[in-house]
């Protein structure tokens, strides 16, 4: 995938500042527009960046979520500063959550984050250690993908 970058973005997530929970991917929703992207894709990538998001606030210090958009794909990738992720498997598992009692009392936490993400991308992969942070890397194939998740 050689194509040329036609579109960077990027924008801050504040971990534990749940009023702005959606701040970015809303960010992130506007800039595909201004780039053009259909609204398929624009949609699909909204739905995984604000569940993605979420879980930065949710779980990390901080975080952020860069955006390159390519005239055949759109490449998202979400790291933040947080205690990472102890089992992947078991993270993806749906129903599955870690989240703070505090998260649950606001309605967040139902363990859907990492299942609904994969089901809205094309492509999906996972890097995390404790105590280190996750990375999380998404492509979404323009106007075509189907959403599948690998």
């Amino acid at each position: 995938m050689d194509e040329r970058s036609i579109g960077h973005f990027e924008f801050p997530i504040l971990g534990r500042a749940y009023f702005l929970g959606g701040r970015a991917s809303t960010s992130v929703k506007k800039a595909l527009r201004e780039a053009g992207v259909d609204d398929d894709t624009v949609q699909r990538v909204a739905v995984a960046c604000y569940e993605a998001e979420m879980n930065v606030v949710l779980h990390a210090r901080s975080g952020y979520v860069s955006v390159d958009v390519y005239p055949s794909r759109v490449d998202v990738a979400i790291s933040d500063r947080g205690p990472g992720i102890a089992d992947v498997t078991k993270a993806m598992t749906p129903g599955w959550s870690s989240a703070s009692d505090e998260a649950r009392a606001l309605g967040f936490g139902a363990g859907m984050g990492l299942p609904n993400i994969k089901q809205q991308s094309d492509l999906m992969s996972l890097e995390s250690e404790p105590g280190q942070g996750v990375v999380l890397r998404l492509t979404f194939y323009r106007g075509g993908g189907n959403g599948a998740g690998s």
